[in-house]
């Protein structure tokens, strides 16, 4: 799956990294484009093409939209595919650049942006190595090609973000969809580690190992996600507990 971590040891030059995170150009402010599951695919398909024949196999960790219309398919379309991985080397970077630029002349549904690692701007600098690893070690494949492999960042820390911009403490102000994207993240990892229940505190570590603030806020979005999930599942216990 993708390449080993010992080609991982040449540092990414500043320069590549800005050319993937997205710029704010006039136009910035228009409605974004609305992808889906199919155009997802392809575009990721024609990445993995251009990489292949240039002799690259790449691997990249997706968060947020693309993980629920690809994988989970909770939601019908996103805006992007937003990515992170710590090791890349300057040589995959100048591939997915090119790779990207290739998949939107072929499809001019896609933006500029579409393909782009803005999450890595808000991941700490000291975090960005073990949320590398603990992707490769959850082992979720949202798409495999020759050249190209997309995994889910961990399902503990993409729930873990929803949860904090649901209780305010994010950067922007939370969207419609993210509760249920929580709902979501959380049953996939309950899933995963086959368990019935989290503990409170397993869930205080996770926060505190993401850097993201405890507040009471959090605990009436707990509260919430026990309700709604208690509902949707038809239990009579919460599924997360003190």
């Amino acid at each position: 799956m993708g390449q080993s971590w010992s080609r991982w040891q040449q540092r990414r030059s500043a320069k590549v990294l800005r050319e993937l995170a997205p710029q704010k150009t006039p136009g910035h402010e228009n409605p974004l484009p609305e992808l889906d599951r199919d155009v997802l695919l392809e575009a990721l398909s024609n990445v993995a093409d251009y990489i292949n024949k240039k002799g690259g196999n790449v691997t990249v960790v997706a968060v947020g939209g693309a993980v629920n219309t690809i994988h989970l398919r909770s939601r019908n379309v996103t805006h992007d595919v937003d990515f992170y991985n710590d090791n890349l080397t300057n040589q995959d970077y100048a591939h997915l650049v090119n790779g990207a630029k290739e998949a939107a002349k072929r499809n001019k549904q896609l933006e500029e942006e579409w393909f782009n690692n803005r999450t890595i701007l808000f991941i700490p600098r000291d975090q960005r190595a073990a949320l590398t690893q603990e992707a490769f070690a959850q082992g979720e494949v949202i798409f495999q090609q020759p050249g190209l492999t997309v995994l889910a960042a961990p399902w503990n820390y993409a729930f873990c973000c929803k949860i904090d911009r649901l209780a305010g403490g994010g950067i922007t102000g939370h969207r419609s969809y993210d509760f249920d994207d929580a709902l979501q993240y959380l049953s996939r990892y309950l899933q995963l580690h086959n368990k019935r229940q989290l503990q409170k505190a397993t869930v205080q570590a996770w926060f505190a190992r993401y850097s993201l603030s405890w507040t009471s806020q959090v605990d009436e979005v707990m509260s919430r996600i026990n309700q709604s999930y208690r509902q949707r599942r038809g239990i009579d216990y919460d599924i997360i507990v003190s």
